[in-house]
């Protein structure tokens, strides 16, 4: 020949396998006739997963802390459970005449309702009674949701001063429900005035 190379023309089929060894110079060619082409679909779909991508900002570079930033700034689930098992166990060997657990989740907005309401019957009854409020979602208070039956939050349960069970509210249809229910357990409980 006279010394010019003759393009070669591609494979009309190519078998890609992932155990072969990659071609022995991949610079070459840049456009090697084996690449595997996605369809046009899926060519549409990432570029407009680049594009979104690098459109819109990273949570770093927001303004608010995203909801992994603010988890972090929280206690984790360990952390948490062993900060409500301490009060429990505080609660309990103050010896008052009543313990109350409210059983709640986070995600429950009905328990977030209530904040206000825990803090009032707490501050009210100080002299005898002791309020703790766990996370039933946290798997280090299961003994005690088996123990204690509770299937739905919120839940409040009264123990004695020996941390025995003696009632606990029932299903909350309302807030409405819950309060009367909680009410329930403080005269079930509360001492009799001297």
């Amino acid at each position: 020949m006279n010394g010019k190379s003759t393009p070669q023309t591609p494979p009309r089929f190519c078998i890609n396998l992932p155990w072969l060894p990659p071609s022995p110079n991949p610079n070459s060619n840049p456009n090697p006739p084996c690449e595997f082409q996605p369809p046009w679909l899926f060519k549409s779909l990432q570029t407009l997963t680049t594009l979104l991508t690098n459109l819109v900002p990273h949570p770093n570079n927001q303004p608010f802390p995203s909801i992994s930033q603010k988890r972090s700034n929280n206690p984790s689930e360990l952390e948490q459970g062993e900060g409500e098992q301490r009060a429990m166990a505080a609660a309990l060997a103050r010896g008052k005449e009543g313990t109350m657990i409210e059983f709640y989740s986070p995600k429950c907005g009905l328990c977030g309702s209530l904040v206000g309401f825990v803090a009032e019957v707490e501050r009210r009854n100080e002299d005898w009674l002791s309020i703790v409020t766990v996370d039933a979602g946290n798997e280090m208070w299961l003994p005690e949701l088996l123990h204690y039956d509770i299937t739905y939050v919120p839940c409040f349960v009264i123990l004695d001063k020996h941390g025995r069970a003696l009632a606990k509210t029932g299903v909350p249809t309302s807030r409405l429900h819950v309060v009367a229910g909680v009410s329930h357990l403080l005269k079930l409980k509360r001492p009799p005035k001297v």
